[in-house]
């Protein structure tokens, strides 16, 4: 929860984090008074989907909300109400595992969904639904049309680092939508402490300096990618934006 709530202060440092723990151990108490001794997990689940998608109204973002920031701030999905299937998974597994729960996430290509610890799969985006092979096809095919095809690899349990990646990189898939390099700027730092190791965000960082004018701090990174990726897919085009970079520099 702490590595979420960090992502949604991003850009806003008086994000006070103490209310949305608040929420989330408040919804862990509604469900607990809903539960006996001995009750078993499927009906712990189907206690917790009432107090997050009945009670409380949580729901996946409609086609014309996709690219709202606040779908993936984690303060503002339990104020509003809606948010991308990551960040409703965010919520279901915290109120989970504070019950006990052992809820898993599963990081579907496109849509992120659960698995509850009977091996049911659920859509968080979806009050909960549970999902057959034939639905995470249909998922599939949503966001990638017929491009791949569901198989039992894909259902590989994420864990907290890879959770807060991908919700990184949805974030920065938003502010570049909206053209806004500085916030996309910050999300791509942010990404590298969570993956200190991948070379591509020194990349996309320099990418985006030269975006912001910065032109001396973009060839500079970009040379250090070079170096570190020399077998890199994409040597030649970083090498001609490289060229396009110097030929700015005042």
């Amino acid at each position: 929860m702490l590595g979420a709530l960090c992502i949604a202060a991003d850009g806003r440092p008086a994000l006070d984090f103490e209310p949305t723990v608040n929420t989330i151990d408040a919804m862990a108490e509604r469900v607990r008074v809903r539960l006996d001794r001995g009750d078993g997990p499927e009906l712990a689940v189907a206690r917790l989907h009432g107090v997050l998608y009945h009670e409380a109204r949580l729901r996946g973002p409609r086609p014309a909300e996709y690219d709202d920031i606040r779908n993936s701030q984690i303060d503002q999905v339990l104020e509003r109400g809606v948010g991308l299937p990551i960040a409703l998974a965010v919520v279901e597994l915290e109120v989970g595992w504070r019950m006990g729960i052992r809820l898993q996430g599963v990081g579907l290509p496109g849509h992120f969904i659960l698995r509850t610890p009977t091996g049911t799969l659920i859509d968080p985006a979806d009050a909960g639904r549970s999902l057959t092979p034939d639905d995470c096809q249909a998922l599939l095919r949503q966001s990638l049309g017929d491009r791949l095809l569901f198989h039992p690899g894909l259902l590989r349990p994420a864990d907290r680092r890879e959770i807060l990646a991908r919700m990184l990189r949805n974030l920065r898939g938003v502010h570049l939508t909206h053209r806004d390099w500085p916030a996309a700027l910050g999300i791509v730092e942010l990404l590298a402490v969570v993956e200190p190791t991948e070379p591509d965000h020194g990349r996309d960082r320099a990418l985006l300096l030269g975006r912001m004018g910065r032109f001396t701090d973009a060839i500079a990174g970009l040379s250090h990618y070079l170096e570190e990726r020399r077998d890199a897919s994409d040597a030649d085009d970083v090498r001609q934006v490289m060229a396009i970079f110097r030929g700015r520099r005042n």
